[in-house]
């Protein structure tokens, strides 16, 4: 069976992050593992002043880094022991049945990559470690979406587990293939659907409904809306004033809805949200 894997880093949304993957956990009866990355990203470097500072100096200077440098690891190493303990004691607390703990050394996106295999969900914050604060989002986050082709499940800094969803449709074959893939995904199961677009005309507007009436029956009980303004505004504000606990797109396509997900620039939806993002793979 493959695993809900939740990224765990200290930040402020690790509560909410082990809540939303116990969550996920639960609702699709599957493993949870807790996973810390551990990236050592400064290192003792040789000086470039050689012609200023004596060779004995410099040695002398490059042995206290790297005594500096293996001090730290072994802090960085015991914090994220504790951290990953603490999860874990929640995780059971919370009632997850089969709950593990991995700790990797290395970049996150690349111990991600390595897991892919034996991943299902990918649970993680939206704000990392070194991003506390409102309305942004975690450096790592686009490339994290990048390089998993799974289910992500990204967070904010507070959860709360969700009685509706609120899919975004843009008329794309991609958005298309993700209503298919979203009256099968057993995370959405038994919660109502808000379908929303930002109004058009035409083509896309026959596909809003064809993709309506699949929803339909498929056995969702569907809200459908056709939404105007700017795209980020007009989500955001639909889905407060009914209060969807999630909102749901594709990860991939190259819509103007896209571009607020997944795109070079800060993601306006996801940093203004306050409620969980599900990219359905």
């Amino acid at each position: 069976m493959k695993n809900i894997i939740a990224c765990i880093d200290g930040s402020q949304s690790t509560i909410s992050t082990c809540e939303g993957s116990a969550w996920v956990a639960k609702k699709l009866a599957a493993p949870l593992i807790l996973f810390h990355a551990l990236d050592k990203t400064t290192r003792p470097v040789a000086s470039e002043f050689s012609g200023q500072i004596g060779l004995g100096s410099q040695e002398e200077l490059l042995e206290e880094l790297a005594e500096l440098d293996e001090t730290r690891s072994k802090i960085m190493l015991k914090h994220s022991h504790k951290m990953l303990e603490s999860a874990y004691e929640w995780a059971c607390r919370d009632g997850v049945n089969d709950v593990s703990k991995l700790q990797r050394h290395g970049s996150l996106v690349e111990s991600l990559s390595d897991l892919t295999s034996e991943l299902r969900v990918l649970v993680i914050g939206k704000s990392g470690e070194h991003h506390n604060t409102e309305n942004t989002i975690g450096s790592q986050l686009e490339s994290v979406i990048r390089a998993v082709h799974e289910h992500i499940f990204v967070v904010t800094d507070h959860f709360t587990a969700p009685t509706s969803y609120m899919i975004a449709f843009d008329g794309s074959p991609i958005s298309q293939k993700l209503i298919e893939k979203a009256t099968r995904t057993a995370l959405l199961k038994d919660l109502p659907c808000h379908l929303t677009t930002i109004d058009e005309s035409g083509n896309k507007s026959v596909a809003f409904e064809q993709a309506k009436q699949q929803l339909q029956n498929a056995g969702v009980e569907v809200t459908a809306a056709k939404l105007n303004g700017p795209v980020d505004e007009a989500l955001l504000h639909y889905q407060q004033q009914h209060q969807i606990g999630l909102i749901v797109m594709g990860a991939y396509g190259h819509s103007k809805l896209r571009q607020y997900f997944v795109g070079s620039n800060t993601t306006q939806v996801l940093a203004n949200s306050t409620v969980p993002l599900l990219l359905i793979r």
